[in-house]
């Protein structure tokens, strides 16, 4: 083990990923790994390095990994030398998953969809939260979809800097739980006409601002979302704070079903600022 690694998870990653690494292929011979083979690495690892790691919930393996700004800095340098990057599964006892990268690619996670802080700034109230409310205010997940949710954010964005044009739109629930993902929000939108609308689902990705948009982790929001509902068109949607601002949302170009088990990329359809008014604790 290298021990200048940034985390002692970069060591389990590159334990497992050499486990499986068949050099005169030059390929993996297994990609997804399981709850269970995390687990054991995290043992081994432990028994191997005199790390202190706890294997009870290898289910947020991947997720702390890739928390906050250092994401691709806590991923196996040898990893990333083979071109290799990791996408979290769920479901089915799986883990994670080692993957190619793209074309292109030039580390394990990009953050392609960084705050543009030039982009089209709208006011939003907050004045309806009651004070008690935001006391409690934090940062975390959790309290950034309830805090969009309860001010109407995503509803307000598809009302006025929509690259999806939509009749109405309706929250449907937050931090579903599903085989494949978790999605932070979901909503139910209608396009088309009055006459005869269409249903089309918005899937939401929440980050806190030091932490970047994973186009994977969005993608397989978009794939899950298909398998559970029957709708022909899903919009996925990013939700960053900005801190002491507001929030950063981000609108990616529609996806079809007959397109989803393909998907490999998000394309930026719209973004805009929604800055609260008077500010809110933790956003």
């Amino acid at each position: 083990m290298n021990r200048t690694m940034p985390s002692q998870k970069t060591a389990v990653v590159e334990h497992l990923f050499n486990k499986y690494w068949d050099k005169k292929s030059a390929s993996l011979t297994k990609s997804l790994m399981s709850l269970e083979e995390v687990a054991a690495a995290i043992r081994e690892c432990n028994d191997a390095y005199g790390l202190t790691l706890s294997a009870r919930n290898p289910a947020n393996f991947m997720k702390d990994l890739l928390r906050g700004a250092n994401a691709s800095k806590n991923w196996p340098v040898s990893v990333a030398a083979k071109r290799y990057t990791g996408v979290q599964r769920t479901g089915a006892g799986e883990c994670f998953e080692f993957v190619p990268f793209h074309v292109g690619q030039s580390e394990p996670f990009p953050d392609y969809f960084k705050v543009r802080l030039d982009s089209e700034t709208y006011p939003v109230q907050s004045i309806s939260i009651p004070l008690v409310t935001k006391t409690l205010g934090r940062s975390d997940e959790n309290w950034l979809i309830q805090t969009a949710v309860n001010l109407r954010v995503v509803e307000t964005h598809f009302a006025i800097a929509p690259a999806f044009p939509l009749l109405e739109l309706t929250h449907l629930q937050m931090g579903i739980k599903l085989r494949s993902t978790e999605i932070d929000a979901l909503f139910l939108g209608k396009t088309g006409s009055e006459q005869d609308p269409e249903s089309v689902l918005i899937t939401c990705e929440a980050k806190q601002a030091k932490d970047p948009l994973i186009s994977s982790q969005i993608i397989n929001q978009v794939q899950a979302a298909f398998a559970e509902a029957d709708v022909e068109t899903v919009v996925p949607i990013g939700l960053r704070t900005v801190k002491g601002v507001g929030f950063y949302l981000t609108e990616f170009e529609a996806i079809k079903r007959a397109d989803a088990s393909k998907l490999e990329e998000l394309t930026l359809a719209s973004d805009a600022i929604y800055k609260l008014h008077p500010p809110v604790k933790g956003i």
